[in-house]
């Protein structure tokens, strides 16, 4: 006996066609990414855009993925991406004005000695919101694994070393230039490691992790 197809894919299925599949992000990250108020035109969220971004580079490569691939997958034209991120680097580099701002401000407020008011900032800057948890991970994962993303050679982290050798040499004069320098740069090798570490074991809360790493670190 015949039995006709429910559909017209009825005959394609049994010679073994398949629907093609989509990314797993795509339906949720395009609806996020354009947001139509009524009466108004669409908006590009530069967050969700990132976000997309970066769990390609994370699950593909940061070299596999172009301009492109991303402007598809977030749903926007390739034009607006580039209005928004000029770079596929500027996609990944996200987040650190955020930090320092939040590590000056905790750094200012902090009257105790001068190191343990310098890792108290930086555990304080690690204090990301909730909804920035997955993409500071991703973020991390993506420059641990692309030598060219090193973030040391940013120059906002650079200052924050130069700012962080000034302040142990104005607070601890005693302990002299090459002492002030060292330690500058051993608490930023310290945190830098600590939430890369964070991001690729998926433990706890970063500022819980940084914290633990300075205790590890002893005179740091």
């Amino acid at each position: 006996n015949f039995i006709q197809p429910k559909d017209s894919r009825g005959i394609l299925f049994e010679i073994g066609w398949r629907e093609p599949r989509q990314h797993r992000y795509s339906t949720e990250c395009r609806k996020d990414a354009m947001t139509r108020s009524p009466g108004r035109p669409r908006t590009i969220s530069p967050d969700v855009v990132s976000l997309v971004a970066l769990r390609l580079f994370d699950e593909r490569g940061f070299d596999a993925v172009s301009m492109d691939d991303i402007a598809r997958e977030a749903g926007v034209s390739r034009r607006s991406l580039f209005r928004l991120f000029p770079s596929k680097q500027s996609l990944v580099w996200g987040g650190l004005d955020e930090f320092v701002a939040r590590f000056r401000a905790a750094l200012r407020a902090d009257g105790t000695d001068a190191l343990t008011a310098l890792r108290s900032a930086y555990v304080t800057a690690s204090i990301f919101p909730d909804d920035q948890i997955e993409v500071t991970r991703r973020r991390l994962r993506v420059i641990h694994a692309t030598p060219a993303l090193d973030l040391r050679a940013d120059p906002r982290l650079t200052a924050l070393t130069d700012e962080i050798h000034r302040f142990l040499a104005t607070r601890d004069p005693e302990a002299g230039e090459l002492a002030a320098v060292v330690r500058a740069h051993a608490l930023a090798a310290v945190a830098s490691s600590a939430l890369t570490w964070w991001a690729e074991h998926d433990d706890g809360r970063p500022e819980d992790v940084l914290a633990r790493a300075f205790a590890v670190g002893g005179t740091v």
